[in-house]
């Protein structure tokens, strides 16, 4: 590690439960963010910051005003821009030290392998189930670490699973009656502050994910802003789960 590595990461390696030694292990990590709206950009923004090796950053959308109000990446002159590129530009400016890497697409069922090729966990920031249980599926499959979250008015909730845990639930073991209208905010209401607090913990979860080598638990976290309430569900594996059980 280079001396203004030492000192630009000084202060998670001050932390006894990531040190040197996790430090070095963030920082040659590989995570793939899946769409750069509101958890996205938050998400992105302290992965960038806490050095991990390399960013791979999925959106084929274009920046609206409306995206403005809680998408903390953009500002006024890049509306009309694609998000994925934006965000590359936007967080080299806060560490060229890492590899960030932009693809303005929509995920599918034929570009998903080439597109999060070498991840080692993938954040599901994106606002439709159908794409959710695409990287649902390919996660499993690759026995990766998967990371989701959504936010609407005011409750969010995120949750992470570690495939290479048998055990392990799927996306649809949970969710599995809902459709793709029911985890979208594209048209719905949004208190700006909550994706910002989401997409942290996402980071977070991130980073624990990287430098314990232990079991952790699935759980799912749901956060009420407006009565600052938050509880954590913890999440089985439901033995009748049409993807486990074929898996």
């Amino acid at each position: 590690m280079k001396d203004t590595d030492l000192v630009r990461y000084s202060r998670h390696i001050m932390l006894p439960e990531i040190d040197i030694e996790g430090q070095k292990k963030i920082s040659s990590s590989k995570i793939s963010i899946v769409g750069l709206g509101g958890l996205g950009c938050s998400a992105s923004s302290f992965l960038a910051a806490s050095g991990v090796g390399t960013l791979n950053l999925i959106d084929d959308d274009f920046i609206d005003i409306s995206n403005l109000q809680r998408q903390i990446l953009f500002s006024e002159k890049d509306l009309d821009s694609q998000k994925a590129s934006v965000a590359k530009n936007k967080l080299i400016k806060l560490n060229k030290e890492i590899d960030i890497q932009a693809q303005d697409l929509k995920l599918n069922a034929f570009n998903i392998e080439r597109a999060l090729k070498n991840s080692e966990i993938i954040l599901d920031c994106t606002d439709n189930f159908d794409t959710r249980k695409l990287i649902n599926i390919y996660c499993k499959n690759k026995e990766l670490i998967l990371i989701s979250g959504s936010s609407q008015g005011w409750m969010g909730q995120f949750f992470s699973l570690d495939f290479k845990d048998d055990n392990s639930p799927c996306l649809e073991c949970f969710f599995e009656d809902l459709d793709s209208e029911d985890l979208t905010c594209r048209e719905s209401s949004i208190f700006s502050p909550l994706v910002g607090v989401i997409g942290s913990f996402m980071a977070s979860e991130s980073i624990k994910r990287i430098i314990v080598n232990k079991k952790m638990n699935s759980e799912l976290v749901e956060l009420n802003l407006k009565e600052n309430n938050l509880k954590s569900i913890k999440l089985k594996k439901n033995r009748n789960c049409k993807i486990c059980s074929k898996l």
